[in-house]
């Protein structure tokens, strides 16, 4: 059964990593360390004004360490439409920002991440849209994009996404995929 004009979408929200945490932390760091350094410059250089600056630079960094905390929240909308799958990038519930569009009709492979399959192809590009950076859960497609060379798209798909796709695999991947239980 075709779905032909359904929309199909789904967010998945990444999992925070070390990174996530380290950079967290450095940014808590800075908030501190910065008014903390003038207040300590103000008592040596016996200049109390300093300590009102330090106070403004305070609230400075606490708006800062907010903005750039929340930053650091990032969530991927799939959105699925007629043969589209787009994956969009939502930075903080503020931002939004588009990071491929492709024909489900031109993937040349699908498969769940492993390194032996991601082996297989030399990739020019890359997109990272799954929950986890480097899961067994992501599933990745893998499509040619003219003379760029093969494109990659590690994404975490629920099995209902996937569903709405299947209708637009090519005959060869569904035979892989479906027949053979491979997904």
């Amino acid at each position: 059964m075709e779905n032909s004009g359904m929309l199909v979408e789904q967010v998945v929200k990444r999992e925070h990593n070390a990174r996530y945490h380290i950079n967290k932390v450095l940014i808590i760091f800075a908030t501190i360390a910065i008014p903390a350094s003038l207040v300590a410059i103000a008592f040596i250089t016996k200049f109390p004004y300093l300590n009102v600056v330090a106070f403004f630079v305070l609230l400075f960094c606490i708006y800062g360490a907010w903005f750039f905390i929340t930053s650091l929240e990032v969530d991927f909308e799939y959105a699925f439409l007629s043969s589209v799958f787009r994956i969009d990038k939502v930075i903080a519930k503020r931002r939004r920002r588009k990071m491929v569009k492709v024909d489900v009709k031109s993937i040349d492979d699908i498969f769940r991440y492993n390194d032996k399959d991601m082996a297989r192809y030399r990739y020019k590009k890359v997109y990272n849209a799954g929950a986890k950076e480097f899961s067994e859960d992501n599933m990745v497609f893998v499509y040619r994009e003219g003379e760029k060379g093969w494109i990659a798209i590690i994404f975490t798909p629920s099995d209902e996404f996937l569903a709405a796709l299947k209708p637009y695999f090519n005959n060869e991947l569904r035979k892989k995929l479906f027949l053979n239980k491979q997904l």
